[in-house]
């Protein structure tokens, strides 16, 4: 006990010490909490005081000055440098005197108050660029605020910061990244030395790596709107140990679940953030485990969601529940059920009917919904009006769309062991019962026992091109992954752990090139890594698009690869080798391989070894129809034969007329389906031509044919209950 007394003795000495030097507590309680990029005019950042007491800035610095290229970063002012006046970056500090009154929100326009007072009708509190109108924010240092033309970029980092002048060091006081990782900062472990008299260099402590921070969303805000904060209290931020007033982790906060995008608000506080997106993905109402499953964003908050029970007799609220105070699990579900299911939400026995009723979630106040009262349809978010073999309620489908049926859960005569469930899961939008199927139970977790059922059903192969556009309507706005880790449901290493496993060990994976397989180590480059079959270089790397962009953590062509044989491939663009060719042998694994068959290549492309030629081509075409350049942060994906176009950030990729060859010549197998079904439960969406292969034809093949017999016997034949 006395070396424990001693040493925090010795913390709260250096806390102290720390906070001396910031001046005051108070200025932890500092936050940014709006921030324009777009259009130029109306740029501006808004801190707040959230605090009770009344805030000095006048030793606050605001800034977006990173350019890690060359090696230039903010905290670097302490020793001369710092950036800022260049690549329209600025390193600003508020006026001498300048202070935040409790409970205030003030703006720094970042093109002037003139232009913002265009923009918004009312001045902000202070302007890089001097008009004369409001007071002007100070340079950090000469030249820092100068030349600044464009402000924000769609991918940027803002700052929040002390310095007393004096010190080693900087101390961050909050910290904000958006669009992509481009310019975030990493203090891990830097020596710096300011212009206090001695030589002794101050080290930081340790900051999130870049890797794990948040980003508030991946491009840049519509037009016209803003970034807004929904949350003062920082949302899921590491308290201890970083480079904060308080000895805070400022780069930690989970910046997305803490912004939202609405129209400006500058001077104010935020406007309410918009209704969260949840819908009701499963519904068990017969049986004795009854349950209802929500499905919205990760780890997001049920804070004014409130589920209401109808009763089909009387038309009116039978029951009505305040799911306030809850979250949402890391993989997107919330369960509401039998004690039994474990659930976030524990509802008492027999407490769903068994139809013809309805249950419905609503973005309001549970004081909104008494017993006794009337079908409502204001802030409603979802409904399903369900029955176990009971006549249509007319009344009660009032809640849905118009023209959505009620849902029998007896649909198959298994009420008792089956539920219905949105198939695929989370498919179908709001108010739709379109997509619900009587299915096994999945409660809290994916809808993933599923019959593929109508999942092609709006894909038109009248031709080649509406074929294509169907297919991409159907496939696109998938689940997305975190490339390594973050906040989303889940991340690639989580979904390749499972659909590479090897199928006789589960303990390892399996690589695709050199046919062996390695024991599972968790994220992080061991033997193995993650190989981009269509190279993420060719059109969507994370530096033109961000880490998390979508088709750099497609599952669907990202497989676990040796790593050596992954480096030898690097960026090589597919084609059969017939001279001159270095092998990359593969291993005799699970029945396959051998030294008698190798990957082939030579300086321009590779040859994949022949078991692994159709899995390679089919996520080929799959990438092909399914990035089409028409959302945001996608690109349009392209198959060609000519070499020439198939360069480092073109979005080309190739030789089509080989990967139709070794489609052809490697039909698909039981294990490139079994790795297809895992991927399709991360991802929520399919690659078209491992169903239904005969469709490579009609797309890609110069007048092949489309809507020929051949198609329709395939779903004669059940295919699509497969």
């Amino acid at each position: 006990m006395k070396k424990y007394a001693q040493h925090l003795a010795f913390l709260t000495a250096a806390t102290a010490t720390i906070n001396s030097q910031a001046g005051t507590i108070d200025q932890a309680d500092l936050l940014i909490t709006e921030i324009v990029t777009t259009p130029t005019a109306g740029e501006f950042i808004e801190i707040h005081n959230k605090g009770a007491n009344t805030i000095d800035l006048s030793d606050v610095y605001l800034t977006d000055a990173t350019y890690s290229n060359g090696n230039t970063y903010y905290y670097q002012l302490v020793s001369g440098g710092g950036g800022g006046g260049g690549f329209a970056d600025f390193y600003a500090r508020f006026p001498d005197g300048a202070s935040i009154a409790p409970g205030a929100y003030q703006t720094v326009a970042l093109n002037g108050a003139i232009d913002f007072n265009g923009v918004y009708g009312i001045d902000p509190t202070y302007e890089i660029a001097d008009s004369n109108a409001v007071p002007d924010m100070r340079e950090a240092r000469s030249g820092s605020i100068d030349g600044l033309e464009s402000g924000l970029s769609g991918g940027e980092v803002a700052v929040l910061v002390y310095w007393n002048g004096s010190t080693d060091f900087m101390l961050d006081i909050d910290y904000v990244l958006w669009g992509d990782k481009v310019e975030a900062i990493d203090k891990t472990g830097v020596s710096i030395d300011g212009p206090d008299p001695d030589s002794d260099t101050y080290t930081y402590q340790d900051d999130t790596a870049i890797a794990n921070q948040s980003v508030i969303a991946s491009s840049q805000h519509a037009g016209g709107n803003s970034w807004q904060r929904s949350n003062m209290n920082e949302g899921a931020e590491i308290t201890t140990g970083g480079n904060g007033i308080t000895g805070s982790d400022e780069t930690s906060e989970d910046l997305n679940n803490t912004f939202f995008e609405a129209t400006p608000t500058p001077n104010a506080a935020a406007g309410n953030p918009p209704a969260p997106q949840i819908i009701i993905n499963e519904l068990d109402a017969v049986g004795t485990t009854e349950f209802i499953e929500l499905k919205g964003a990760p780890n997001s908050s049920t804070d004014n969601v409130t589920l209401v029970m109808y009763d089909g007799d009387s038309n009116q609220v039978s029951d009505a529940y305040d799911l306030s105070g809850n979250t949402f699990s890391t993989e997107g579900y919330f369960l509401i059920g039998d004690a039994s299911l474990t659930p976030e939400y524990a509802l008492p026995q027999n407490s769903l009917a068994d139809g013809a009723d309805a249950v419905a979630i609503y973005y309001a106040d549970v004081v909104n919904f008494p017993i006794g009262a009337a079908i409502s349809t204001t802030d409603i978010l979802d409904a399903v009006v369900y029955d176990s073999g009971q006549a249509d309620d007319a009344e009660l489908l009032a809640l849905m769309n118009a023209g959505q049926a009620q849902v029998n859960e007896d649909a198959n005569g298994n009420a008792a062991t089956e539920s219905l469930a949105r198939c695929p899961n989370g498919s179908g939008g709001s108010l739709n019962s379109i997509t619900y199927q009587s299915v096994t139970p999945t409660p809290g977790l994916t809808n993933s026992l599923c019959p593929i059922g109508d999942y092609y059903a709006t894909a038109d192969d009248s031709n080649a091109t509406t074929l294509r556009n169907s297919l991409h309507e159907i496939i696109d706005d998938h689940v997305s992954a975190n490339y390594t880790s973050g906040p989303a449901s889940y991340n690639t290493w989580d979904m390749l752990s499972d659909a590479d496993q090897d199928p006789v060990d589960p303990s390892k994976v399996w690589m695709v090139y050199k046919n062996n397989s390695y024991t599972y180590n968790g994220g992080g480059q061991q033997a193995y890594n993650r190989e981009h079959t269509w190279p993420q270089s060719y059109g969507f790397s994370s530096g033109s698009l961000g880490d998390n962009n979508t088709a750099r953590t497609d599952g669907h062509h990202l497989m676990m690869s040796d790593v050596t044989y992954n480096g030898n491939r690097g960026n090589l663009y597919f084609d059969d080798c017939d001279s001159g060719c270095t092998e990359d042998v593969t291993t005799a694994n699970h029945g396959q391989g051998g030294q008698s068959i190798a990957n082939k290549r030579d300086a321009n492309s590779y040859e994949v070894w022949d078991f692994r030629k159709g899995d390679i081509a089919r996520a080929m075409f799959y990438m092909d129809v399914r990035y089409s350049g028409d959302v945001s942060g996608e690109v349009d994906l392209q198959l060609t034969d000519n070499a020439s176009l198939i360069n480092t950030n073109d979005p080309y990729m190739g030789l089509l007329s080989v990967l139709l060859d070794w489609h052809e010549a490697d039909p698909v197998d039981d294990h490139e389906r079994t790795r297809h079904e895992r991927i399709y439960l991360y991802q929520e969406n399919r690659n078209p031509f491992i169903d239904h292969p005969e469709w490579v034809e009609c797309i890609f093949v110069n007048g092949g044919e489309c809507g020929t017999e051949t198609n329709d016997l395939i779903f004669a034949n059940g295919f699509e209950q497969q």
